[in-house]
């Protein structure tokens, strides 16, 4: 039987950062979260705005107990899912599910191959020759014809508690001391109607903004908020063919993303460069930079310290990205072939053997953590079974967390443009284009233009403004007035009759 492969599909996650108050002794609340009357945020509140945005507020006694925290962030997400679904005093719009756990595992089962397959997904099974496609985010099928909340594994921050949920590298966002912070997931549902996705994402954007104060820029080291892209395709294709995302196609398009990374690290916020432990950049942090520049060093401050913790993505064996003595003889001795020329990283992406040996060139060099352009659901077990469940998407994970609806639907775009035109050319018509003048600064132009990316969104100074670690001004003030005078750098603008839409 043919392919019958559709569009591109695509879906998004959004990390952030939500304050929570902790209630003091002297004017304690009954319930483990809520939200007092205005008087009482006039007393304890430095963030206090009448008739604005409130952050919830906790009893001081949950710092103490694991239990109650979870009962507090499970209590945060079932806000965020009431808030995101339906506007204020309105009928519900949006299908939205709240979860506690990040990568949902019960729609799936084995079969008598030890192959992973949806139980919710029809005419997919042992006894199927085709294999459906569509809804690819993070490890799931059934689930992802809706929206979801849920827990960040970032976690939460709480001054002053047992440390249970700390870590070497989980740096605790800035704040005033009797504030903490939950760190937060919303998963879109999968869309091929890019429009679509972008008037549902302005309802999700605006409605958090109405009624949350959050944050995407005072988190700090790895810490720090994000939004991951990502494009799969729909239809189904036969067991028996190559799949939807070839190695060819993603060579393409790894190879696009490597050429304009500078133009990527333009448009987002400075200190993604920086995530080494989750956005490592394809030319830095990775296996691939490791190989084409040993002699960069990075900041010692920046580098994940758990060298030793166990592969972030869980779901693949010891062995699945591990290279043979052989392999990792081959890259180099390709490497030194073309040493110093420009175009060594192209020449190692092209030289890859096969999927999993990509993927592991483009992780975090400590290990195989994905990195800025995630290929880890399209790598296959030695059995050719792909560990994620027949996701078959690819992850662009460059973005700063944010909820500026055009912001991410202009990245989305582009995304979705280089994966379009790498898909539509083979590798000699991609290489003989003018895609193929890679080198130089001309090459970077010249491939935009061919692509038909419009690139810019926001001016720089804006974008530094809104995605640096908020800073004290300058003179002598006590720690309140401190605080109270960075709420304006601290938290995502509130929605003002001005916006208009995205479109």
């Amino acid at each position: 039987m043919a392919s019958t492969l559709g569009p591109l599909t695509f879906g998004i996650t959004i990390k952030l950062h939500v304050p929570v108050l902790r209630a003091p002794d002297s004017d304690p609340i009954r319930s483990v979260l809520d939200f007092p009357a205005d008087e009482w945020y006039k007393r304890n509140c430095l963030f206090y705005n009448p008739g604005g945005r409130k952050i919830p507020v906790v009893r001081d006694d949950v710092k103490v107990d694991k239990k109650a925290r979870n009962v507090v962030w499970g209590k945060l997400i079932d806000l965020f899912k009431d808030t995101i679904e339906k506007p204020e005093g309105s009928s519900r719009d949006l299908e939205v599910v709240a979860t506690n756990i990040k990568f949902p595992k019960e729609t799936f089962e084995s079969d008598d191959r030890g192959r992973y397959l949806p139980t919710c997904a029809s005419g997919v099974g042992p006894e199927q020759d085709h294999f459906l496609l569509g809804n690819f985010v993070d490890g799931h099928y059934s689930a992802y014809d809706r929206w979801i909340v849920c827990k960040d594994e970032n976690g939460c921050w709480y001054q002053g508690g047992d440390g249970e949920l700390f870590r070497a590298w989980k740096q605790p966002p800035i704040g005033p001391e009797q504030y903490s912070w939950f760190s937060i997931e919303i998963k879109s549902k999968v869309y091929s109607d890019i429009n679509a996705m972008g008037q549902d994402l302005q309802k999700v954007c605006w409605r958090i903004r109405s009624r949350f104060l959050v944050s995407i820029n005072c988190g700090r080291g790895s810490s720090r908020t994000s939004t991951h892209v990502h494009v799969g395709r729909s239809g189904s294709y036969p067991v028996s063919e190559s799949l939807p995302f070839g190695l060819s196609t993603v060579k393409r398009i790894a190879t696009v993303m490597h050429v304009l990374e500078p133009l990527w690290t333009e448009m987002h916020a400075p200190w993604k460069g920086k995530d080494y432990r989750h956005t490592a950049l394809l030319s830095g942090y990775t296996h691939l930079g490791k190989f084409c520049a040993p002699s960069v060093k990075f900041d010692g401050d920046d580098l994940p310290l758990d060298t030793g913790y166990r592969p972030e993505n869980f779901a693949y064996g010891q062995g699945d990205f591990i290279l043979t003595n052989l392999q990792r003889l081959g890259m180099k001795n390709s490497l030194q072939k073309w040493y110093r020329r420009e175009n060594a990283a192209l020449e190692m992406i092209w030289g890859s053997k096969d999927m999993a040996q990509l993927a592991w060139l483009l992780s975090c060099r400590e290990g195989t953590r994905p990195g800025a352009f995630a290929l880890h659901d399209l790598v296959p077990t030695e059995n050719g079974v792909i560990k994620s469940r027949y996701l078959h998407k690819i992850e662009f994970r460059h973005m700063h967390g944010s909820l500026d609806v055009i912001d991410i639907m202009n990245w989305v775009r582009i995304v979705g443009r280089v994966t379009s035109v790498c898909l539509s050319n083979s590798a000699d018509q991609f290489f003989a284009s003018e895609v193929g003048t890679l080198l130089g600064r001309d090459g970077v132009d010249i491939t935009v233009l061919t692509l038909g990316l419009c690139l810019a969104v926001k001016l720089k100074q804006q974008l530094l403004q809104e995605t640096s670690l908020p800073k004290a001004p300058d003179g002598e003030m006590d720690e309140k007035k401190k605080w109270s005078s960075m709420k304006s750098q601290m938290f995502v603008k509130g929605v003002t009759p001005s916006m208009t839409r995205w479109c």
